[in-house]
């Protein structure tokens, strides 16, 4: 197995046709099925269903079109970084569950950018689990995590903004009138939850109860989907500052307050390369320069008030 039959074989896959596919490659049809032909051999495996007009992948052809085409976008960026010789060119891929904490990561790829051009930024928006394949896959360079979640054999950075937790319901609703949601208010309320399995128990915590009890009619993975429910009346347990209240809907957040922590994670054996290093300083130094007022609010706090004089002949 070598690069250029992989190439054949995502470019036959892609347009379901040998024909279109050597037109596409520049490559005769003999070329290519010949090509093809010493591949399934090699893998023992057939990877196409010849058997209707237009070629469709087996279940082992779909299986090789998924590792296929990561391993092409990996050798791509590899050969962007290592033929750049005056700047840092080629691409980083970031998968990122829904959070406002993503705010930081988004402007340090801005200023990344305007310091080095050549580079392009890829955002794909997954789950906790997606994410830490994708990174063990080598699909995606980093990845935004909501916590908490499966980070063994990652290396992370905790993001400054923390996620805050409530309630997306309609503003006519069963919990209309409130500005916050207490553990009894959600009592036999009928709520969608995140598929994020591992909140449960901290969900539980805040409660004071077993999470069962809660009334779970539903789950989501992205939040925008789950608010058309809560505009047709449903109600949805949910982190802030992903979809914007308006007239009908609004996000009252939970008292006491629950917030959790979000981080920016890459695989701890990665191969060190200087476009990723690059980017880690830059997001390094974003976040220094967002902590560095708050660190000075805390010490302006902790002034030391001067002592009143000792009365006359003390």
């Amino acid at each position: 197995m070598d690069l250029k039959s992989l190439r054949y074989f995502v470019e036959i896959a892609r347009q379901k046709s040998f024909t279109a596919a050597a037109e596409k490659l520049f490559v005769t049809q003999p070329t290519l099925s010949r090509q093809i032909a010493d591949l399934e051999d090699e893998l023992g495996q057939k990877l196409f269903d010849r058997s209707t007009r237009r070629i469709e992948l087996t279940e082992k052809g779909i299986y090789l079109f998924q590792q296929a085409q990561a391993i092409l976008s990996l050798v791509e960026k590899t050969k962007l970084e290592t033929m750049s010789t005056q700047d840092l060119a080629g691409d980083l891929t970031i998968s990122a569950g829904e959070t406002p904490a993503m705010d930081i990561v988004a402007r340090a790829t801005e200023r990344f950018r305007a310091t080095h051009p050549l580079v392009r930024f890829h955002l794909l928006s997954a789950n906790a689990q997606d994410t830490a394949e994708a990174l063990r896959m080598g699909i995606s360079n980093f990845g935004v995590f909501n916590l908490p979640a499966d980070i063994d054999g990652l290396e992370y950075i905790t993001l400054p903004q923390q996620n805050r937790w409530g309630v997306l319901t309609r503003r006519d609703g069963p919990l209309a009138g409130r500005i916050s949601v207490k553990p009894s208010d959600l009592a036999g309320l009928p709520l969608y939850f995140s598929k994020q399995e591992r909140i449960r128990s901290r969900i539980a915590g805040w409660l004071g109860h077993p999470f069962e009890r809660l009334h779970i009619v539903g789950s989501y993975n992205l939040l925008y989907n789950a608010s058309l429910i809560v505009r047709s009346g449903g109600n949805a347990i949910c982190i802030d500052g992903i979809t914007r209240p308006d007239d009908e809907i609004a996000f009252l957040p939970f008292t006491p307050a629950f917030k959790t922590e979000v981080v920016f994670a890459w695989p701890a054996a990665a191969p060190k390369r200087s476009l990723t290093e690059e980017f880690l300083k830059t997001l390094r130094a974003l976040i220094i320069e967002e902590r560095a007022p708050l660190e000075e609010a805390r010490s302006g706090d902790a002034v030391v008030q001067p002592q009143a004089s000792p009365p006359e002949g003390a």
